[in-house]
């Protein structure tokens, strides 16, 4: 597979500074990270204590954690879960001189734990490896922190109800590109617009929805919105158009009904593919079985979602009749972070071939990743690089046909 064709590379903007607080106990350290924040316009509150980093960081809130995972009597570990206990969301960055798989491992539980981890290095490689990442995270940071300064407003049963009536539901459509970059299918995510103009997201809709038992309607008013736009859809001559379906208070029946309408409604314009969460493979087993078998006979692709993040997801594999997977970004997202994540990645990716199965990667944002997915034979791409969720209308400008 050619690897993705892109204009122009990423460039790292400069002139973005951060205040960083880093906690380290042995002081030589100071000395090189002052050295690393100094040349990228950073400050940085350095402490060789955890009492005095707790102080500090309860008094001065820093923008990024640097933290050591080896404390002496108190290890990073203990420092992660007392910021998880007070609340502190902090992104970190973590170090150890004990390598990649420790480094792995600390990753994980800091983020079980509620806390976002930006970056994990190995001291053996921090000359070469800390004074990039802060570099590349200094202009991301702000962005994230005032991306949730305006989050729409929530909705309550009965106000989501009169949406579904009154035709507030939209589809919004997140890109899915071949290896040279061309468009080839697209997932949708649901969107609600209120009368204020504000969308809320999928994750303030989709569980109020499965609790009030409004999935079925919802799910019917989204397709139905697929189907009135069926001749735009149709002039970016996609594969796929992707769906997710939730199992909560699962209907085979009515559900399977829906698919069918879709798929008759757009086999003169593109495939229907149907993503399932390995948690929902799991939730009712029979009854997703049957749901998965009856999918496929109607003509739809399956595809589990989220491939990797649970425990079982290769008996979920032998559970349903899947075509494609979709690994979780998580993956893509630790793809250089450690030599481990990215052999555990080129595994997932032999296991799939070896089953004939499709996989497409999520999460992708750096031509980086792009590439080395494209090389290890990745069927499709998703992620922000090549767009992030988006109305129709956005689609078809960036992607459809030129006059």
């Amino acid at each position: 597979m050619p690897c993705i064709a892109h204009p122009k590379r990423e460039e790292v903007p400069t002139g973005a500074s951060m205040q960083l607080t880093c906690l380290d106990d042995d002081p030589r350290m100071e000395r090189t990270l002052r050295r690393f924040a100094g040349r990228l316009g950073h400050d940085l509150r350095y402490h060789a204590t955890a009492a005095s980093f707790k102080e500090d960081v309860l008094h001065h809130p820093p923008e990024l954690v640097v933290l050591d995972l080896e404390l002496g009597q108190e290890t990073g570990l203990d420092v992660v879960r007392w910021l998880s206990q007070q609340g502190l969301s902090t992104p970190l960055v973590l170090l150890s001189g004990h390598g990649d798989e420790l480094l792995d491992t600390a990753r994980r539980i800091a983020s079980a734990s509620g806390l976002e981890v930006r970056g994990a290095v190995s001291k053996g490689a921090m000359v070469r490896d800390l004074p990039p990442l802060l570099a590349r995270l200094a202009p991301a940071m702000r962005p994230t922190a005032a991306a949730g300064a305006g989050a729409a407003p929530g909705l309550d049963v009965e106000a989501l109800a009169a949406a579904i009536r009154d035709g507030c539901i939209e589809p919004f459509f997140q890109p899915i590109v071949g290896g040279d970059g061309s468009l080839k299918d697209a997932e949708v995510l649901t969107r609600l617009r209120l009368p204020s103009g504000a969308v809320l997201s999928a994750q303030q809709v989709i569980p109020l929805a499965e609790s009030a038992g409004l999935i079925l309607p919802l799910t019917e008013a989204l397709f139905e919105r697929l189907l009135a736009a069926k001749d735009r859809l149709s002039g970016l001559a996609l594969d796929h158009l992707s769906v997710n379906l939730s199992v909560v208070q699962l209907d085979v029946a009515l559900t399977a009904a829906l698919v069918r309408r879709l798929v008759d409604g757009l086999q003169d314009c593109c495939g229907v593919r149907v993503e399932l969460t390995e948690s929902a493979s799991l939730a009712d087993s029979q009854s997703v079985r049957e749901l998965g078998a009856q999918l496929r006979l109607l003509g739809a692709s399956l595809a589990m979602d989220d491939f990797g993040t649970g425990y079982s997801s290769i008996r979920a594999l032998a559970e349903l009749p899947y075509d494609t997977v979709k690994v979780d970004l998580c993956f893509v997202a630790e793809l250089f972070d450690s030599n481990k994540a990215e052999r555990l990645l080129a595994a997932i990716l032999a296991m799939c071939e070896s089953l004939g199965l499709h996989v497409v990667a999520e999460g992708v944002e750096t031509i980086a990743q792009a590439q080395w997915l494209c090389e290890a034979g990745v069927d499709r791409l998703q992620g922000y690089l090549f767009g992030a969720p988006m109305p129709l209308a956005e689609l078809v400008s960036r992607f459809g046909p030129k006059t």
